[in-house]
């Protein structure tokens, strides 16, 4: 028999499971073989310091426990709620406010205050930028087109 059979059969023997044969040829093993009756002493004193742990005290109980967790859905489906009402009363009344284009309360973007141009000459700073969209500072240099080579959107 191997290794996994004697502790099974240990384990058995110890629980009370075991039929009268099976007992005396434990009870034998035992009296004969040094390697079973360790296994059967660490298995006694396994059990007796499992049946020796103390056992946790109950803090709440488990009808608390069930209305503190009903409680917590319950707060999450009102709030899944109020956010969904409070998207579609945006909704509601950006549609609304559309209807109105008129209206002095519109939103109105990029509003500027007039301002007196004068055409006299740009004001330049130390950090002033030029920009010179027709008359560039410096020649930019033309591609030359060799003789050969088709303008690639031509339709013949």
């Amino acid at each position: 028999m191997d290794k996994r059979g004697f502790f099974e059969l240990l384990s058995a023997y110890l629980d009370g499971e075991v039929t009268a044969t099976e007992r005396k040829q434990v009870e034998e093993w035992l009296s004969t073989d040094t390697d079973i009756k360790s296994l059967y002493k660490r298995l006694l004193t396994l059990r007796q310091s499992l049946q020796n742990l103390p056992i946790p005290t109950v803090v709440q109980s488990p009808e608390t426990t069930l209305n503190i967790v009903l409680s917590r859905l319950r707060f999450r489906y009102r709030l899944n709620w109020m956010l969904g009402g409070a998207v579609t009363a945006v909704c509601i009344i950006g549609a609304m406010s559309s209807l109105f284009p008129n209206s002095s309360r519109m939103l109105e973007f990029a509003r500027t205050q007039p301002t007196e141009s004068t055409a006299t000459e740009p004001v330049v700073t130390k950090f002033s930028i030029m920009i010179a969209l027709n008359n560039p500072v410096f020649e930019i240099p033309k591609t030359a087109i060799s003789p050969d080579e088709q303008p690639v959107n031509k339709l013949d």
